[in-house]
């Protein structure tokens, strides 16, 4: 009887065992789904256009766009002066290739950084058809700082947050007050070089349905080596 017993004993905790390693098995396909589910969906809100000798400077190049939607947030990683007065730029909201570094109609705006004969700071501003263009006092939407310095190698992002009045505009760089431009986390109001709402015609919506562009004045005296691009605003 003790002997049966024992049968009985070990057969029962084969089976809990087995049931156990299945439901284990289980909840590891549940768990692996979900995280190749988050992976995907990030993966559709970010694409990568590299800056390589393909590109012609002074060109308009269309920039990549998430499968999720347009662009709002962009990293820029290795933008560097090789000179003065070189300038890059890029557009948003545009339903065919600009013409002109200057914003030409509501919904379009723009970001400007650059290293200019006059200054030994950055030059980096925002725009739209409006109003931003850094120079006559207007300085709000812009900054000539000296919180980094084009000499090296810099990364720069930059957020277009909201969708129901004109936007709020930020750039932060990676090293300045804390931010890191691949880590969102680190990317705050207070930290941000600009942190820009006022824009005088809150009804200038950035639009949702065009394509973002990209343009470096001459790449010998201003260059990059990659851009990338969220379909996801930060803050």
């Amino acid at each position: 009887m003790n002997l049966l017993n024992q049968f009985l004993k070990i057969g029962l905790l084969v089976s809990v065992s087995f049931f156990t390693l299945q439901c284990d098995d289980k909840d590891s396909q549940v768990e692996n789904s979900i995280f190749l589910g988050l992976l995907a969906a990030d993966a559709n809100k970010r694409c990568e256009t590299a800056i390589d000798a393909s590109y012609t400077s002074g060109t308009y190049a269309t920039l990549c766009t998430p499968q999720a939607g347009p662009g709002r947030f962009f990293r820029f990683e290795g933008m560097k002066a090789l000179g003065d007065n070189g300038y890059f730029y890029l557009f948003l909201g545009y339903a065919q290739t600009p013409t002109s570094s200057t914003p030409n109609a509501s919904g379009q705006y723009s970001f400007v950084a650059g290293k200019s004969v006059s200054s030994p700071n950055p030059y980096v501003w925002f725009r739209n058809i409006e109003y931003g263009n850094y120079q006559g006092g207007q300085t709000a939407s812009g900054a000539n700082s000296n919180a980094f310095s084009f000499s090296t190698e810099q990364e720069l992002c930059v957020s277009f947050s909201g969708t129901t009045t004109a936007p709020t505009t930020y750039l932060w760089v990676t090293g300045v007050s804390g931010a890191n431009c691949k880590n969102i986390a680190t990317l705050q109001k207070e930290n941000a070089i600009i942190n820009y709402a006022s824009w005088p015609n809150s009804g200038n919506v950035l639009s949702t349905s065009g394509q973002a562009f990209f343009r470096f004045s001459n790449v010998s005296l201003l260059t990059a080596s990659k851009i990338v691009v969220s379909s996801d605003s930060v803050l």
